[in-house]
């Protein structure tokens, strides 16, 4: 096998010719935080292709029905970009916690997805909002792929596509960690959900840090989904939260924790969804 060979495409047709072109294995460099912290070296044959400079993978499009983002585009540009915080902040908030300043600076959507770490924070909003991946693969051809079927062996993702038919109108996103800054999630829910006139319409919800990949959460979005926000609906949610922890994780010594503090979490996810306070009578209540 010939040496380590570097590649450093301008655009995506370049891009394309180098993926195409080589006869060895093909492996993708763009905020490189993991190789960073957790010391992991260089390979050492086959060609490493380097994507922070490849035209037209570094964007975030919100003006049409579905959102566009570049996978090149750092988390820091995705927390901070006003048109998706306009119509998803969840994963605006998700990203401005997703590691340090630093980190958020050089680590990139698409990274964060294909990583696939158990507890990453971007991950549990896409999954809920349905979130497509638009892909390069070994044969230079182009497709689009569910975010849940998703593997490294389908191909490099360029594009992350967000449905506008499944955004709903609330969203949000918490997270636990053991600390506050530059922590890495024990625990984190995130949700979308239509709220009118004081009832929930269709809920999703999803869980990072339970499972390998985000987990839905089936029971929880049905203790919510058609029901009126009340203290009684509210304990029967929080019932079911404690449920899916117990089914996901039984027997982890983690279990009994995470069925605890996924209480909070929830209180604390659906206060963020609707601009309540979780420290309201209505959530008190809840937990008398």
């Amino acid at each position: 096998m010939m040496p380590l060979a570097i590649a450093v495409p301008a655009d995506v047709a370049e891009l394309r010719a180098a993926i195409v072109s080589s006869m060895n294995p093909v492996r993708f460099l763009a905020g490189g935080t993991d190789m960073l912290i957790v010391g992991r070296a260089l390979p050492e044959a086959g060609l490493l292709i380097d994507i922070t400079r490849v035209a037209d993978m570094a964007f975030i499009s919100t003006d049409g029905p579905d959102i566009y983002i570049g996978a090149a585009t750092t988390v820091a540009t995705v927390a901070s970009h006003a048109g998706l915080r306009a119509r998803l902040p969840a994963l605006c908030n998700a990203a401005a916690q997703c590691g340090s300043v630093q980190i958020r600076n050089r680590a990139t959507i698409g990274g964060n997805i294909a990583n696939a770490a158990p507890a990453a924070d971007l991950m549990p909003v896409l999954t809920v909002a349905g979130a497509l991946l638009r892909l390069i693969g070994r044969d230079g051809m182009q497709s689009e792929i569910v975010l849940g079927d998703y593997t490294p062996a389908h191909g490099l993702i360029t594009d992350v596509i967000l449905p506008g038919a499944g955004l709903l109108r609330r969203s949000a996103f918490v997270k636990l960690g053991p600390r506050e800054d530059l922590a890495i999630s024990r625990l984190n829910l995130a949700l979308l959900a239509d709220f009118q006139d004081g009832c929930f319409g269709a809920v999703r919800i999803a869980a990072g840090a339970l499972s390998h990949a985000p987990l839905i959460l089936s029971f929880a979005e049905a203790a919510l989904s058609g029901r009126k926000l009340e203290a009684a609906v509210l304990r029967d949610f929080l019932s079911t939260l404690a449920a899916e922890v117990d089914a996901a994780i039984p027997g982890r010594n983690s279990q009994l924790y995470k069925r605890r503090a996924i209480a909070g979490l929830g209180l604390d996810l659906i206060a963020q969804a609707l601009g309540l306070s979780p420290r309201d009578r209505l959530f008190e209540e809840a937990v008398e």
